[in-house]
C-alpha cells in the first residue's frame, strides 16, 4: 500500500463521488471531498467522478475551480463524466474540456440511462478480464500519440493513460474490481 502525506481529492460538485470515497476508505487511503480552491490545494492527486459533465463544469466554474483544475499537476483519474471533463475535445455536443488528456470523447455514445449495462472487458497490461459498469457512457473516438490504451471493451478503447492521467469511460468504483483504481493510486 502506498503511504501518502496528503489526502486524495475527490471532486465533489455532483455525481458519484461518495462511491469513490467508499472505495478509497476500503483500500485504506485518506481522502477529502473537493468543492473549493482551498480544498484543491490540500491534495496531491484527484479523482473526477462520473455524473453529469455539463453540470460539473458549470459548478466548477461557479466555485472558481475550473481554471485551477486545468493547472493541476498531480495524478488524476477521470471516470465516465470525469474523462469527458479531462478531454482535449468533446463531441455530442461539443463542449469545453480541461484539455488535459489528449483524446476526443463522444458523450453518451452508448445511449441513454436505459442503455446502461455491466459486462466484462480487458485490463490490457495485466491481460485480465475485469467487470466494467457503463452508465450513459462516453466513447473514446480519438487517442493522441502520448496516450496509451490500458483497457478495452469488445476491441474498443475504454481506458487510457497519459503520464499521470488516467481516463476511463466506465465506473470502476461500482464494479467488483479495483485494479485500475489501484493503478491510479500508485502514480506519482
Amino acid at each position: 500500500m502506498t503511504v501518502q502525506t496528503n489526502p486524495i481529492g475527490i471532486l465533489a460538485l455532483q455525481g458519484d463521488y461518495f462511491e469513490h470515497g467508499r472505495v478509497l476508505k476500503k483500500l485504506g487511503h485518506k481522502f477529502i471531498y473537493v468543492k473549493t480552491p482551498e480544498e484543491l490545494i490540500q491534495v496531491e492527486s484527484l479523482i473526477l467522478p462520473g455524473g453529469e459533465s455539463t453540470t460539473m463544469r458549470k459548478l466548477a466554474k461557479q466555485n472558481k475551480l475550473w481554471d485551477r483544475l486545468k493547472k493541476f499537476k498531480g495524478p488524476m483519474l477521470g471516470t465516465c463524466a470525469g474523462i469527458i471533463l479531462m478531454a482535449k475535445e468533446i463531441t455530442g455536443p461539443s463542449e469545453e474540456g480541461l484539455g488535459l488528456l489528449d483524446v476526443t470523447i463522444a458523450r453518451n455514445a452508448y445511449g441513454s440511462q436505459i442503455n446502461s449495462f455491466t459486462d466484462m472487458g480487458q485490463y490490457i497490461q495485466k491481460k485480465k478480464n475485469i467487470e466494467m459498469v457503463f452508465i450513459r457512457a462516453p466513447q473514446i473516438t480519438r487517442i493522441g500519440e502520448r496516450c496509451e490504451v490500458i483497457a478495452e471493451y469488445k476491441g474498443q478503447p475504454v481506458g487510457v493513460q497519459q503520464g499521470n492521467l488516467i481516463g476511463l469511460t466506465f465506473h470502476p468504483e461500482i464494479s467488483r474490481n479495483y485494479d485500475l483504481i489501484e493503478r491510479f493510486l500508485s502514480l506519482k
